[in-house]
């Protein structure tokens, strides 16, 4: 079982934000740790140089008297080795003598001794750690040297507190103008997002104007990683309209075709043998689809398509009231609810193709009830046409779209209505499945959406 991930933006612009906000927040958090040790390291060695040069001084006056004693030719107890308990001391110390500053108060400091090999090597005073008396922290720089035959401990300190508070008094202004400067960056981070990535947004809303049939195709994109992109975008549609260049042209060869049958069936129906005129208006119905195909031929609409606004509820009440003249005989009952404002961006002829079929085989199995509906899903507008026949068993549903393919030989049809209606209905990269029910069989056409007609 995979570990569940924690929650990550959904959008590129927050994934590039937040992982900014990160990077800066770890960025500023290692600098502020950097400039710390960088102040305590320049506090450090101006406590060493203030310490080095009491040590100097007093190694510089240290003299022995006549009687072998050492002492002082100056006075080194100047501030702040004057204030007793202050920290700052001085101490100059051997197996029989000891000097101390005002501010020890005769007390003796006793430093750790950390051995430093670097101190030792280049004879300067060593770093060392000490406690006065009244138990304050000292920070210690220790000599040892000699005059004459003795052998001496010179010991200068400085309070601990002398090397942290200036740190901490640093942070005082560090960590808000680090702040500041975090918030800056964060700033100028989704100002930059914001900017790099309205190309993708303008290639969005394109995307968007075409799929709503405002545009052809996309424009020339002005970035140059997106101009593949919207390159391989056209060449996509173009390959979608070619598919439905050459389905028209083999509808139109097939109209051709058929042609000249229906028109030898045109002229041998008469009042003789067709004294109602149902089966000629049948075949001048058949002629007019076989026209409308060959004007569709001849047309280059594959470009326009993106121009068209053709409305649902009105196609659907034509085919409605010819299918039902033409099956008056089964008296059904048909309910539309289809909203007037739904429109399709598809070629008018091709929608009664589409759903005429549909509604045809609707008329054909229906019991007694077929009814229509339509609602828009996004980009899309789904259309559900159902009646209570029989329906379809669910492992001939497939077979249904093969052309030519009847399932029932005891009703009237070609076997090509399913088949031209589901490859119409996808070259338009719309959808078309049949679904079996407990009272009946419905088809479901997905098209795409275009502006509601008003």
């Amino acid at each position: 079982m995979r570990p569940k991930l924690r929650r990550q933006p959904k959008s590129v612009a927050g994934r590039l934000i937040a992982f900014s906000i990160a990077f800066v927040a770890g960025a500023i958090l290692v600098a502020s740790v950097i400039l710390w040790f960088i102040v305590a390291s320049v506090v450090r060695e101006q406590i060493d140089q203030r310490l080095d040069t009491q040590i100097e001084g007093l190694r510089s006056a240290l003299t022995i008297g006549e009687s072998g004693a050492l002492r002082l030719d100056a006075q080194l107890d100047g501030p702040p080795f004057d204030r007793p308990g202050s920290g700052w001391y001085w101490q100059v110390t051997s197996p029989n003598f000891s000097l101390s500053s005002r501010s020890l108060e005769r007390e003796q400091l006793e430093p750790r001794h950390r051995p430093e090999w670097r101190e030792f090597a280049s004879n300067r005073p060593r770093p060392d750690e000490a406690k006065d008396v009244r138990g304050k922290a000292l920070y210690v720089r220790t000599l040892q040297t000699g005059i004459g035959d003795q052998t001496l401990e010179i010991t200068a300190s400085a309070p601990r507190s002398a090397l942290t508070s200036p740190a901490f008094r640093s942070l005082m202004w560090l960590v808000p103008a680090m702040l500041l400067f975090g918030i800056s960056l964060v700033i100028g981070t989704y100002l930059q997002v914001r900017f790099g990535l309205k190309p993708l947004k303008r290639l969005t809303t394109d995307i968007e104007a075409v799929s709503l049939g405002k545009r052809a195709s996309l424009p020339d994109a002005n970035v140059e990683e997106l101009t593949p992109v919207a390159a391989e975008i056209n060449r996509l549609i173009a390959r979608n309209n070619r598919r439905l260049e050459d389905t028209r042209i083999h509808f139109a060869n097939m109209a051709h075709g058929l042609k000249t049958p229906v028109a030898s069936l045109t002229l041998g129906l008469n009042e003789g043998n067709d004294p109602d005129g149902s089966l000629r208006n049948l075949v001048h119905r058949i002629d007019r689809r076989i026209r409308h195909h060959l004007a569709d031929a001849r047309k280059s609409a594959v470009a326009g398509l993106a121009d068209q606004n053709t409305s649902v509820r009105s196609h659907l009440d034509d085919l409605i009231f010819v299918l039902s003249n033409v099956h008056r005989d089964k008296d059904l009952s048909v309910r539309c609810d289809v909203e007037s404002t739904l429109a399709v961006r598809c070629d008018p002829d091709d929608i009664d193709e589409i759903i005429g079929n549909l509604l045809d085989n609707a008329f054909k199995w229906a019991s007694t009830t077929i009814a229509v509906s339509a609602n828009r899903k996004v980009d899309l507008v789904e259309i559900k046409i159902r009646d209570d026949g029989p329906g379809i068993s669910n492992d001939q549903i497939e077979s249904a779209f093969r052309p030519g393919l009847r399932l029932d030989e005891s009703v009237a049809g070609s076997g090509f209505g399913l088949g031209i209606a589901k490859e119409m209905t996808e070259l338009y990269g719309g959808t078309l499945l049949l679904r079996n029910l407990e009272d009946g069989l419905e088809a479901v056409i997905s098209l795409p959406a275009s502006a509601q007609v008003t």
